[in-house]
Formats: structure tokens, sequence, C-alpha cells
């Protein structure tokens, strides 16, 4: 007869620091590379984003979504984003420990190009198609002077920061060139934009579906 589990030695295991559902990553890219990128996003072809449903069709929603978006590829002029952006994924998921098996998707050049524009809660995976999504990755690519608000938001955020503490949040996820790191499973918001022009760049780390 098999000895009963808790008889047996437990597997040791690596210490991981304390869950946290986003992390900031200040000054990933300087103002001359967001510059460069904003420049690399309006050279895409573009259009009014869409949602993916279930049976992989389009789901044309304002009531979800308003924002452009245009894709960059993996190529000679953009690499070297995936490369810096990889080393930030690695860097996060040392919270996280997730399986990861690298950018399954180009990234997403979004704009927030007129008052109103907006993203309502949402999650970029957990449920099919997007379960293979373990990271999303924000990267903030304007000064926070150029506009008013599109701020990100996460559903922790939103419900449980006091004014202080959300001002505080603000600040840190709009400075220029900041990558935010969350896992996908994480509800999170765009609010309206006020006034100006905001443009991100979003990318999806994957990895085998969360079971």
């Amino acid at each position: 007869m098999p000895e009963p589990l808790f008889d047996r030695p437990l597997m040791p295991r690596r210490p991981t620091p304390d869950y946290l559902p986003y992390e900031f990553h200040h000054r990933a890219f300087t103002p001359a590379q967001c510059n460069r990128i904003v420049g690399l996003g309006r050279t895409r072809p573009d259009g009014r984003a869409e949602l993916e449903g279930a049976d992989g069709g389009a789901v044309d929603d304002l009531g979800i979504r308003d924002s452009v978006t245009a894709w960059l590829p993996p190529g000679p002029d953009t690499d070297w984003i995936y490369e810096k952006l990889a080393v930030v994924a690695e860097r996060a998921n040392r919270r996280y420990g997730f399986e990861l098996t690298g950018f399954e998707e180009d990234l997403q050049f979004t704009t927030y190009d007129r008052p109103g524009a907006f993203y309502t809660w949402h999650q970029d995976g957990l449920d099919s198609p997007v379960s293979h999504r373990k990271l999303s990755l924000v990267l903030q690519l304007d000064d926070p002077a150029d506009y008013r608000g599109a701020e990100l938001q996460f559903f922790e955020v939103a419900e449980d920061y006091d004014d202080e503490h959300l001002d505080a949040f603000t600040e840190a996820s709009t400075r220029r060139g900041t990558v935010v790191v969350f896992p996908s499973f994480e509800y999170h918001r765009v609010l309206p934009l006020r006034d100006g022009r905001r443009h991100s760049l979003v990318a999806w780390v994957s990895g085998p579906p969360f079971r």
C-alpha cells in the first residue's frame, strides 16, 4: 500500500514575492524610444478596434471599446522592442511564477484618439480563444501632460484605493516609458479620454492555459 501523501517529503519550493495585481517597471523605455515606437505605429494600417468572439470571429461593439489599433509584427525594425519587453516580462514573472513560452501575438499599437474613447472592464486572457495569454504588458508612450483621461485602472484600484492612493497610482502608471505588467486574468479598464491623444503599446506573453 502506498504511503499517505502527508508522510512523504514535500518538494522544495522557492519563495516568491507577495502577489500583486500589477507591477510598474519605470524607465523601461526612453523618451526617444517611445517616439520611435509611435512613429512605427503610425506607419502601420490601422482601424477601429474589434474584439474576438468565442467562435473566433470579430465582434465590433463600441459599447465595449472605442480605440484605434495597429499591429507591429516581429521584424528588423521591431525586434528590439520585443527584446526589451521580454526582459521586463522575465523580471515581472519572478513574482508570478507562470509557465511562459513567449510572444505568440504581434504587438498592439493602440490609440485613444477622440474624446470619449475608452475600453470598459475586461480580461485579456483566461477564457478561450485567449486562454494562452498569461502576462499582459502595457507601455505608456506619451507624456501625461499631452492628454487627459484614458487612464489604465485595475478593479482593485477602482474599488479599494482612497483618493490619495488613486492619485499615486495614476501618476505612476502614466509615466512615459513605464511598462505596467499584470496577469492577463486581472480585470482592468481604460477610462474615457477627455482631451488630447493617448498612445500605448500592448503585448501578451503566452503559456499553457491555466488548469
